[in-house]
């Protein structure tokens, strides 16, 4: 690792472990191309590789002007959302005459630069993954191949496409509270799980877990997605590190986990708008209106407790014994929501301060560093007059230097 100072911000070398089984890193030397957007290139072993810093948006159904504006404020990973699994196959609910329309609308030299990741499931989506492949038993090993075909049409299909870098879970719960759904089958996790394995050589993978359901703060783990939330006991959708048992039970298999503060009544919403005290709640003051410190404290803290890690009592849970769980740095990326969140259901953290926990850096076994970066919900509802990718890129890059990445 090497550190750089510049007046009050701390510039470092990101180390990544070795992701596929051989666990062998290879090191190269990412550079910073004319628009501040660290250069992306294939790594010697034929894995993608993610830009140095990450400001990542998810799709959502937005134009490609609304695409093409992002990229040029400074977004660097597109989150293509959504596609789905069933009976063995990949269900291409990104076409490619929408991957076409928003490239063509792109500056030429903006192209190569971005990384694309096609997401997997979203809100009150079946995952129907498991149990939906008739007299055949659902694959990993088939849902991999079937993806490989999809990315290979899209390629084929969209005239400069690279094609995915990566895959991106975003499996969650549904508002219907009798649907199995709302609760993680052994299946399912294995289903996801092999999979990911099966694409590793060739692809990245991401996790995109609701706070409650990787939450540094709590020690418990269920698979159910039914628990009620600290600050509202009344809504009753929360986990219990529902994702952090499918990390711990193969970190290398995962490259980023993206962590949503956005979350209905967050761990992150409650410290914001209720101090992060029980007794707060439904006293007058409050629920109070964060301010850009608070917005800062809370992304810093989240991201140092993901850092620093945490103990989980999976008690055997599929094989996966109880455990302190970290998520490097290079790994970290914080979920945020743009101008569609705000008091005090969906928690609001502005690109400012965003941008400014990112420059404060964590504390590491490696010394100081800085996460991977950010990926917010959602493109389409960014605004045009005050960009939220704008105010987070912009307070990265005011402090952010050269770095090399072991891959």
């Amino acid at each position: 690792m090497q550190v750089f100072a510049v007046g009050a911000c701390v510039y470092v070398a990101l180390a990544l472990g070795g992701c596929g089984s051989s666990g062998n890193p290879s090191t190269k030397t990412t550079t910073a191309t004319p628009s501040g957007r660290p250069a992306t290139t294939a790594t010697p072993s034929g894995r993608p590789q993610l830009p140095a810093s990450m400001v990542a948006g998810y799709t959502s159904g937005a134009t490609p002007d609304e695409v093409s504006l992002a990229v040029e404020k400074g977004l660097n990973v597109i989150f293509w959302s959504f596609i789905e699994l069933n009976d063995n196959k990949v269900v291409k609910g990104v076409t490619s005459e929408y991957v076409n329309s928003v490239l063509q609308a792109l500056p030429a030299e903006s192209l190569g630069g971005l990384s694309h990741f096609a997401s997997i499931g979203g809100w009150s989506v079946a995952h129907n993954i498991a149990g939906t492949c008739g007299d055949n038993a659902c694959s990993g090993l088939e849902y991999a191949k079937s993806f490989r075909a999809y990315n290979e049409e899209m390629k084929a299909n969209v005239s400069g496409f690279p094609g995915f870098a990566g895959i991106d879970w975003d499996y969650e719960g549904t508002d219907n509270k009798a649907s199995p759904t709302n609760d993680f089958s052994m299946e399912v996790y294995e289903l996801m799980l092999n999979m990911t394995q099966e694409l590793h050589d060739d692809f990245l993978a991401s996790l995109v877990p609701p706070q409650s359901y990787f939450n540094c703060q709590d020690p418990g783990f269920n698979s159910s997605l039914l628990f009620p939330a600290e600050s509202n006991p009344s809504f009753g959708y929360a986990g219990k590190n529902a994702y952090a048992v499918l990390y711990a039970k193969c970190p290398d298999c995962f490259d980023l986990v993206m962590v949503q503060l956005y979350e209905g009544f967050s761990l992150a919403g409650f410290d914001l708008y209720w101090d992060g005290n029980a007794s707060n709640v439904g006293e007058p003051g409050f629920p109070r209106d964060g301010t850009q410190d608070d917005m800062q404290r809370i992304v810093s803290q989240n991201m140092q407790c993901l850092v620093s890690g945490w103990e989980v009592a999976f008690n055997g849970y599929w094989g996966v014994e109880s455990q302190k769980v970290i998520v490097p740095a290079s790994k970290v990326v914080m979920g945020v929501g743009n101008g569609w969140a705000g008091p005090y259901k969906f928690p609001f953290f502005s690109g400012t301060a965003c941008g400014a926990a990112w420059c404060d850096g964590v504390t590491s076994a490696n010394g100081a560093e800085h996460v991977r970066g950010f990926a917010y919900w959602d493109i389409r509802d960014d605004d045009n007059t005050s960009s939220f990718v704008d105010e987070i890129h912009t307070a990265m890059t005011s402090c952010q230097g050269l770095l090399t990445i072991a891959v």
